[in-house]
């Protein structure tokens, strides 16, 4: 697969098999992070890996999911099988704002679980103070963003936007992502 192929395939998962990932995975997936592109090559973030079934089950009720689906949030048997939590350090970066510098490690991230055959669903609807206290994480760390990840339960879509830019479901169950067409966002100035 080429990167090309991974970033037309990536859409949001939010159902997943209750299948284990191999933590070597999990791992590569970090390693790919570490690497993205950092304002002033600072690499003010850090990661942990939450896969430990207590851990999945405490950490799931400060997460919210799909708030354009009356029905959209993971039932039990169809929560993620890991998290990686994205940590911002303010050992390194003092006043924070680390939004830009996640987004470019959660995007290396999602594209290489694409090459892996796993789903994955960002997650800034989150508690963070509650994420925080139950992982224990040390004040210098703020809780920037959960990934979750697992092996995909359900398909989701590109369709071509017509009057919203709403995901929603279809009778088949697919979630269908509707995406403004290349001639509308690529103009001349």
């Amino acid at each position: 697969m080429n990167v090309y192929d991974a970033i037309m395939q990536r859409r949001t998962i939010r159902k997943f098999e209750q299948k284990h990932i191999e933590r070597e995975q999990l791992i590569k997936l970090v390693d790919c992070a570490r690497v993205a592109a950092y304002g002033a090559n600072l690499q003010p973030l850090k990661f942990t890996i939450i896969d430990d079934e207590q851990m999945l089950k405490k950490l799931y009720p400060f997460t919210k999911w799909a708030g354009a689906l009356s029905d959209g949030a993971p039932r039990e048997n169809e929560r993620p099988t890991a998290y990686i939590v994205v940590l911002g350090d303010k050992n390194i970066k003092p006043n924070g704002g680390f939004e830009v510098e996640a987004g470019a490690a959660i995007t290396t991230m999602m594209l290489e679980a694409v090459e892996m055959g796993l789903g994955s669903c960002w997650l800034g609807a989150i508690n963070r103070d509650l994420i925080k206290k139950t992982l224990c994480a040390p004040d210098n760390f703020d809780i920037v963003y959960l990934l979750a990840l697992g092996y995909p339960m359900q398909n989701s879509r590109m369709v071509d936007m017509t009057d919203s830019v709403k995901y929603f479901e279809s009778s088949d169950g697919s979630i269908n992502v509707p995406k403004r067409s290349l001639d509308e966002v690529l103009i001349t100035l």
